[in-house]
């Protein structure tokens, strides 16, 4: 029976942690952008060179994390995340060096390469006997993520429009408040003595290189591909030099960048939560498909929006270019429950390597967004955001083209089993 008070906890120190996270990283590309309106020198490539350094350490070490998580329990982990981001944010207190703000980034990977798959591993097992819960359980997981990446872009904008270098001080006291949320948290009693002899008898890469996670992956890729380009890049941009024909490229200051952010958290969020509750009803196959439609609607959107000019332009019409993009906003939120569903209905068939497993969605997210971050300052550098939004329908068709294959490779999979299944019976 899934321990109700350990869910909440985990859930409500994940989205804390997640906002103290992208507090600092919010405050790392618009210094980069703001400081590139004076020196040449500072260019999206930079500042993708930056933001990628976050995502490597996180590909690293999550799939070592989340191995140690399934011989040593989850909490130790979900711990360290915020012990290693308090680090990383006092450090760029001292110093806005480039060399030190790659090595804050690197911390902070760290930080959710260690929370992440522990506190996943932590939610699979407790949601293991209903498929119901966990629909929704990873469902709430996703917004929290999500609305805690926006509202840490909200905060730390705010913090850092206000108060300067003291905002890294009032950071680190969110990752305190993570911490503290972590520590109630019941460590999973499904943890068995023997799971050492497990892992010695087969490697990590063996249990990452399952068939049915390589299937998926090029969606997965491509869909957090699409959030690092704009995470690592958007800021960057938004308050770099302005540029007149495009909307988004305005010149912006780093409390209006952070709004922005939370209101697409906010969107994400509501759509993520909703989607836990109809990915059951309608299934998870269904729910990918939808979620790829809105993503594409959203670069529609986003392609129109940054067309329009910011002076002389009806309101009225901006306004409902606006509400169709939080349209698609919501729907594509439907994506990442069910990717999430899908991996953890995949951890069940070894569940003695949940973490290293439910590790794989930080390894697929780090990776996504890495290739997204890297690949998304050439397009930034030529095009600007238009450049962000061309890259963005690319690796939609990369998702939508993977999820249809992988509808047909899954039902051919159940197909099999039906038949198998009596046999195995009798």
């Amino acid at each position: 029976m899934a321990d109700t008070r350990s869910l909440i906890f985990a859930l409500s120190g994940t989205f804390v942690l997640r906002c103290a996270s992208y507090g600092a990283g919010i405050i790392i590309p618009v210094f980069l952008g703001l400081k590139s309106r004076d020196d040449a020198a500072v260019t999206a490539s930079l500042a993708s060179l930056v933001a990628v350094t976050f995502y490597g350490a996180e590909l690293l070490g999550a799939p070592v994390f989340g191995a140690l998580s399934d011989r040593y329990g989850r909490k130790i982990f979900m711990l360290l995340g915020p012990i290693f981001g308090g680090i990383a944010i006092q450090m760029l207190g001292f110093s806005s060096l480039i060399p030190v703000l790659i090595v804050v980034r690197v911390l902070e990977g760290l930080s959710t390469a260690s929370s992440a798959p522990s506190t996943l591993g932590f939610l699979s097992a407790q949601t293991a006997g209903s498929e119901k819960l966990r629909g929704r359980v990873m469902g709430f997981y996703e917004a929290a993520t999500v609305v805690g990446l926006a509202s840490g872009a909200a905060v730390g904008g705010q913090l850092y429009h206000h108060f300067g270098t003291l905002a890294f001080t009032l950071v680190a006291l969110i990752y305190v408040v993570a911490l503290l949320l972590f520590m109630p948290v019941r460590d999973d009693p499904a943890l068995k003595a023997d799971t050492a002899h497990v892992h010695s008898r087969r490697g990590l890469l063996t249990r990452m290189l399952n068939p049915r996670i390589m299937r998926f992956a090029p969606a997965w890729l491509a869909a957090n591909a699409v959030l690092g380009a704009w995470f690592s890049i958007g800021p960057f941009l938004a308050s770099g030099t302005p540029n007149t024909e495009q909307f988004f490229m305005g010149g912006y200051n780093a409390d209006q960048i952070g709004v922005a952010f939370l209101v697409f958290g906010v969107v994400f969020t509501l759509g993520a939560i909703a989607w836990g509750f109809v990915m059951p009803r309608i299934g998870r196959q269904a729910t990918l498909l939808i979620g790829v439609g809105g993503l594409a609607g959203s670069a529609v959107m986003f392609w129109v929006i940054n067309q329009v000019p910011r002076q002389g332009f009806p309101f009225s019409t901006l306004a409902l270019f606006m509400a169709l993009l939080v349209a698609a906003v919501f729907v594509q939120s439907g994506f990442t429950p069910a990717a999430l569903a899908y991996l953890a209905e995949i951890a069940e068939e070894q569940p003695e390597d949940r973490g290293s497993v439910m590790g794989l969605y930080s390894v697929l997210l780090s990776v996504g967004q890495l290739l997204g971050g890297a690949v998304a300052g050439p397009f930034a550098e030529r095009g600007g955001i238009n450049g962000l939004i061309i890259l963005t329908a690319l690796l939609t068709f990369v998702a939508a083209v993977t999820v249809l294959q992988l509808g047909l490779v899954e039902r051919r999979h159940r197909r099999l089993l039906e038949q198998t299944h009596p046999v195995s019976e009798s």
